[in-house]
């Protein structure tokens, strides 16, 4: 999917939700987009959709969003009775190109929030994991 399309797509979902610190939801989202690389930017825009709106996955499918991408968004969102520690190591473990894409997205959305949140502790853990596995990935 186009950047710009999943960007007015996030802001029509997000709308005027906030983030544990205060600020507009897809303030941070413009940040974690302009931190990976294109072809993860649809997925960084998307990456708190499934979460943190009404959008479900298949009306994301059906606005242009590919399978992959979608996919990525998919291991990107945590289930309410997952627990952050392993909701973290299943996006470092992901396999494939959508979970190459998650880890990117979700490494910027990790250092956004370490750079913005106060409490810092399980991004830190988190963010250790995913880099890990991240490295060891682009060497395979």
């Amino acid at each position: 999917m186009d950047p710009t399309a999943a960007r007015d797509i996030a802001y029509a979902s997000h709308g005027a939700q906030r983030t544990r610190s205060g600020e507009r939801l897809v303030e941070h989202l413009e940040r974690v987009a302009a931190s990976v690389p294109v072809d993860a930017q649809a997925v960084a825009f998307l990456h708190d959709v499934l979460e943190h709106s009404d959008r479900s996955g298949a009306e994301l499918g059906e606005l242009g969003l590919a399978p992959v991408e979608l996919e990525a968004i998919w291991i990107l969102t945590r289930d309410p009775a997952e627990s952050f520690e392993a909701h973290a190591l299943r996006i470092a473990y992901a396999k494939g190109e959508a979970g190459r894409l998650a880890r990117a997205v979700k490494l910027a959305d990790i250092d956004d929030h370490l750079a913005h949140d106060r409490s810092t502790r399980p991004y830190q853990w988190a963010r250790c994991h995913i880099a890990n596995r991240q490295s060891l990935q682009s060497v395979a």
